[in-house]
């Protein structure tokens, strides 16, 4: 657990690179924390896509949802609307990012894999949105750590090359399916939360994407990265299970009994 928070509401840290990336000394800690947070930024452009992307990709498809509008509509909303309004905002904060060199371990790994799947895009605009996608995707993991480390802790369970789960479709004899493996996913994370507000954050999330998962071309891409990526290099270390255990989440829920 970590130590800083029970002394007071703030603790000396010194920034500094490991392998190229931003990482934090923090004064009475054992571990190095990933990322330089920057208030300005924190406050500033990483809530407004936040805020954005909340509102307009989830909350709003999800009342689309709810009052049973056809599928076919909310899909036109989504990828004609709200995702071009996403990417308009997040091009106007690129100065705020850090370079991909700069990022932490496992979002610079994202980046790679997302840049190769980038490449294989022909048509120029297409690539353009799936590149500024990519640059605001990495910006938030970068930034938000409560999210980065969720999504690193859900890394185990969405590897395709992960061991147990390959025994699994052995003896189920099945193929890998990104579906099943994003339905255990979120089946974890609602016993993993604690809080009432991202236990209801995860639901929503889940209904969206599973939504967004029918768009062939959607599915086709999110595969494409989930084959590229080296998901052992998204992993939870040592220092970053060391920090998210001081957040409210049941990190070692398939060790322990909470």
């Amino acid at each position: 657990m970590v130590q800083y928070w029970k002394f007071g509401d703030a603790a000396r840290a010194k920034l500094v690179t490991i392998d190229g990336a931003y990482a934090m000394l923090i004064e009475g800690e054992k571990y190095p924390l990933w990322g330089f947070p920057r208030g300005p930024v924190l406050y500033g452009p990483l809530a407004r896509i936040k805020n954005l992307a909340k509102n307009l990709i989830f909350n709003a498809t999800w009342e689309l949802l709810e009052k049973n509008k056809p599928l076919n509509e909310i899909e036109d909303y989504v990828f004609e609307v709200a995702v071009p309004m996403v990417i308009d905002e997040i091009k106007k904060i690129k100065y705020d990012m850090f370079p991909p060199e700069r990022l932490c371990p496992a979002v610079r790994e994202l980046w790679r894999a997302m840049t190769a799947i980038e490449k294989t895009i022909n048509e120029s605009q297409a690539r353009d949105d799936f590149k500024t996608l990519k640059e605001g995707i990495t910006f938030f993991l970068q930034e938000d750590d409560a999210y980065r480390f969720r999504f690193q802790w859900v890394a185990k369970y969405i590897n395709p090359k992960n061991p147990t789960r390959r025994l699994y479709y052995l003896l189920k004899r099945k193929k890998y399916s990104f579906k099943d493996e994003i339905k255990l996913v979120f089946e974890f994370l609602g016993h993993a939360e604690i809080t009432p507000d991202m236990k209801g954050r995860s639901v929503l999330i889940k209904r969206i994407l599973f939504f967004l998962l029918e768009n062939e071309e959607f599915t086709s891409l999110m595969e494409q990265v989930v084959k590229e990526l080296n998901w052992k290099k998204l992993y939870l270390s040592k220092a970053d299970t060391y920090y998210f255990r001081g957040k409210y989440f049941k990190v070692d829920l398939d060790r322990f009994d909470y």
